[in-house]
């Protein structure tokens, strides 16, 4: 069944991470700040940097639902869901803010991890190199399957599940392995 395709600018907002501006003056404020290094396949991992930001008008928080992922070597997508922290994107970060309405954020994260969205429209930053990165502009026109809502839904449910499933999978291979190297352990004893 074919859907219609629609930008990922048609259908959010695409916000660029900030960058910290260090002053040693009194205007400035440390703020909780999610890292490149909280991205990871297996989720995002909520142990927060800071960043020093002089406070402005737009301060760009993270609001659930925004899907985050890396400007430099993007290799999956996670969704913010920490009701418990008001945090700021830092650079080397891009947010993508769903329209509510027309883009599930767990379908977008699925969307742009399973079909290999990301390394699509990244590119290599420069010649004989493996760092490869992504630009507003690429993630603006950027072209999606939209299905309906539900069905969206549906398949971020999905998503989800599957990447249950893989965590529990590798803490299962990691306790095994362990259990393996105790069992050999003991036999030198």
């Amino acid at each position: 069944m074919s859907y219609p395709q629609k930008t990922i600018a048609e259908c959010a907002e695409i916000i660029s991470g900030l960058v910290e501006q260090k002053d040693s003056g009194a205007a400035s404020c440390l703020y909780e700040a999610v890292l490149p290094s909280q991205i990871t396949p297996a989720g995002f991992i909520p142990e927060y940097g800071q960043i020093q930001r002089i406070p402005t008008y737009y301060m760009p928080f993270l609001n659930i639902g925004d899907v985050i992922i890396k400007r430099l070597n993007p290799d999956c997508a996670v969704v913010f869901e920490d009701k418990a922290v008001q945090a700021l994107p830092s650079a080397n970060l891009f947010v993508i803010r769903p329209n509510a309405g027309i883009l599930d954020p767990y379908y977008l994260a699925f969307v742009l991890e399973s079909s290999n969205a990301l390394n699509r429209i990244s590119q290599r930053s420069g010649i004989n190199t493996a760092v490869s990165a992504v630009s507003a502009n690429q993630i603006k026109t950027s072209v999606i399957p939209l299905p309906p809502l539900e069905k969206q839904r549906n398949l971020g449910a999905l998503w989800r599940c599957a990447k249950m499933r893989n965590n529990l999978l590798l803490e299962l291979i990691s306790e095994n392995n362990r259990l393996l190297r105790s069992i050999s352990e003991n036999l030198y004893q």
